[in-house]
């Protein structure tokens, strides 16, 4: 049985339980009645409270306790002929005006079949009153709630399975008040969902697009690089002074046209492997041209083209802001491993921090932006992320925060 079923049991046995109770105190009432008519009758029969145990203790109708009415009519409900000898059957009471000594006996037999009668009349007819309101409830809350929320439910099931695809909001959703705003917030959401798909596709396709391009045009200025390396060597001493000028250019488009493809492509699955960091560190120094300082582990265990990709894009940065030196550390730092990789540049404006990582947002001359993205993707591809620790006037920091088992540690060793 569900949780919704029980609640319902649970509702409907206190309802039974208070239309019970109603029925008893209504027939209470008709008791009082007839026992006063059958004492005021020339058959009813008057004596001493001392002469029989039964009047010991009558039901006073003068001032007529609750609790003593109602056991009373419950013992005359239930009881028959014969039951209590001690009772013979009657039932003593002290009539409206009479003291205490003066006691009627009224037998039950005359009331029981009208009292059981009137008490069932009542049951039935509370049960049957009772069971019309829920009826008519239940299919108050069929029409105006549960039917709304089906559809309303039904709805959301098929865009999740096309979003592409806008589900018509039912009418019943609609017009209950109470589904008004959650229909309203559907059909935004289908609607911007849409869009965003629509946006999506167009970006796809223009990325599809721009990478068959950029490999064209990478195998052109590559070409025009080897080209342009003869130049170095021309006799015409303006020539030779153009020279280097040419070639820098030529490799920053072609380094600009690598970060296009490779923000483009998807993120390939870590490799993990083992390596000497300090190893990566120095190649990355000289790629980058720039002095870097290490500190950490002999050895790790992660994908060392990711870790290097990652460190060359942060030099590039960091050299073409006016950085002179790096440094990286490598520690722990509780269920993570850390990697900080600091320079003494002059420092990212806080302006800038929001879009630091958000792709076609460098705010450096000549810059694509897409250094730091590919960064962030790459760090998120091993299960982990790369964010601005500090930057201020002494430069800035970048962490790249990894599993554990980056250093070798596993979590049973841990």
């Amino acid at each position: 049985m569900t949780p919704y079923h029980r609640m319902q049991a649970g509702l409907a046995l206190v309802a039974i339980s208070l239309v019970s109770l109603w029925a008893l105190f209504a027939t209470m009432h008709l008791q009082y009645h007839l026992v006063v008519a059958w004492a005021l009758s020339p058959a009813s029969t008057v004596i001493h409270a001392d002469k029989s145990p039964v009047a010991a203790s009558p039901l006073d109708l003068n001032a007529p306790a609750t609790s003593q009415q109602l056991a009373a009519l419950l013992y005359t409900l239930v009881s028959r002929d014969g039951d209590d000898p001690a009772q013979h059957g009657r039932l003593a009471v002290i009539l409206p005006g009479d003291d205490a000594v003066n006691v009627t006996m009224v037998p039950l037999a005359i009331m029981r079949a009208e009292l059981r009668s009137a008490f069932l009349v009542r049951l039935v007819g509370g049960l049957g009153v009772f069971g019309l309101l829920a009826l008519l409830f239940r299919r108050y809350q069929i029409r105006r709630v549960s039917a709304p929320l089906g559809a309303l439910v039904d709805s959301l099931n098929s865009f999740s399975v096309d979003p592409s695809v806008a589900t018509p909001i039912p009418a019943m959703v609609s017009r209950a008040p109470e589904f008004i705003e959650a229909a309203n917030a559907l059909e935004a959401l289908q609607r911007n969902t849409l869009l965003a798909l629509r946006q999506r596709e167009r970006l796809a396709d223009i990325g599809e697009a721009v990478a068959k391009i950029n490999h064209d045009i990478r195998n052109v200025l590559s070409s025009a690089t080897l080209v342009a390396d003869t130049l170095l060597a021309s006799k015409d001493e303006r020539v030779r002074r153009m020279a280097p000028h040419i070639v820098r250019s030529l490799e920053q488009s072609v380094d600009l046209c690598q970060s296009m493809l490779d923000y483009l492509a998807e993120t390939p699955s870590p490799e993990p492997v083992r390596f000497a960091p300090a190893e990566l560190v120095a190649e990355t120094s000289e790629s980058a041209s720039i002095p870097i300082r290490y500190s950490g582990p002999d050895e790790v265990r992660m994908d060392r083209t990711m870790l290097s990709r990652i460190l060359l894009n942060l030099a590039r940065n960091a050299v073409s802001a006016g950085a002179q030196a790096l440094s990286v550390d490598i520690w722990r730092a509780g269920k993570l491993a850390v990697i900080d990789i600091a320079d003494d540049g002059p420092g990212i404006p806080q302006k800038h921090w929001d879009d630091l990582f958000l792709a076609f947002r460098s705010k450096q001359r000549g810059g694509s932006g897409l250094g730091l993205a590919i960064a962030r993707d790459l760090a998120v591809a091993q299960g982990g992320n790369l964010k601005l620790a500090r930057s201020n006037d002494d430069g800035s920091e970048f962490r790249l925060q990894l599993p554990l088992q980056v250093l070798g540690i596993t979590d049973d060793e841990d």
